[in-house]
C-alpha cells in the first residue's frame, strides 16, 4: 500500500526505487484523495458560517449539559493517547487491535512522537472548551477538524481497509467508531440548535 515505503526500512520490505512508478502513482492518488475530504468538508462549512447569519462564526453559544458530557469523552479519551503512543506501544492488545508493530526506528519513532503532539494538542483545546460556559462559535471549529479526519480514518481503517491499510482492516477502527460517532452526532446537534449569549455590555 502508499504507506509501506515510508516504513520499508523498519520492516525490512525493500524500499522502491522509483517513488513516482505506476506502483505507487495509484494508491498515492488514492490517499490523496480521501485526505482531502476533511479539508473539503471543514472548508465548506466555515464557508456557509461565514454567509448564514445564523451560524457567524463570532457569535456566542452556551455549552450545554450534552454537549460537556461529549466533550468530556473526547477529553479523556484524547489526553490518555499521547502516553499511550509513546510509553506503551506494545500495550498487551494492540497487535490484535492494530496489527503488527514496525521494528523500531527513527521513521517510526518520528511518526509516533508527532501523533502523540497533535492528540496533547487537540485534548488541550477540548480541555479549554469544558471550562467554559460558552464559547464562540469558532471555537468548535478545533474539535470539528479532528473529527473529520477522525471519519476520514474509519473509512481508511475499515471500510476501504482492504484497501488502504497495509495488513486489512483492524479492529481498533470499531472500538474508535463507538466512541466517535455519538460524539460526532451530539456535537452536530449542539451546532445547529445551541443557543446564542447576548455579550455581556461593559
Amino acid at each position: 500500500t502508499i504507506f509501506l515505503p515510508l516504513f520499508s526500512s523498519c520492516s525490512g520490505i525493500e524500499r522502491l526505487v522509483d517513488k513516482t512508478s505506476a506502483d505507487t502513482m495509484g494508491p498515492r492518488l488514492s490517499t490523496l484523495t480521501l485526505s482531502l475530504a476533511p479539508y473539503v468538508g471543514l472548508g465548506t462549512l466555515i464557508q456557509y458560517c461565514r454567509s448564514s447569519k445564523n451560524f457567524d462564526l463570532n457569535d456566542a453559544v452556551e455549552i450545554t449539559p450534552l454537549q460537556r458530557k461529549a466533550l468530556l469523552v473526547h477529553f479523556a479519551y484524547f489526553i490518555a493517547v499521547p502516553i499511550m503512543i509513546e510509553v506503551f506501544p506494545d500495550a498487551p492488545g494492540i497487535d490484535f487491535l492494530v496489527g503488527s508493530q514496525p521494528n523500531p526506528c527513527n521513521g517510526a519513532f518520528m511518526m509516533q512522537c508527532l501523533a502523540a503532539e497533535n492528540f496533547f494538542v487537540t485534548s488541550t483545546a477540548l480541555g479549554f472548551l469544558l471550562s467554559q460556559t460558552s464559547v464562540p462559535r469558532w471555537a468548535l471549529m478545533t474539535p470539528f477538524a479532528q473529527l473529520a479526519w477522525n471519519l476520514k480514518n474509519h473509512l481508511a481503517w475499515w471500510f476501504l481497509g482492504s484497501t488502504f491499510a497495509p495488513e486489512g482492516p483492524f479492529p481498533f477502527a470499531v472500538v474508535d467508531m463507538f466512541i466517535i460517532w455519538p460524539i460526532t452526532a451530539i456535537y452536530g446537534h449542539h451546532f445547529l440548535n445551541a443557543k446564542k449569549v447576548e455579550k455581556k455590555k461593559d
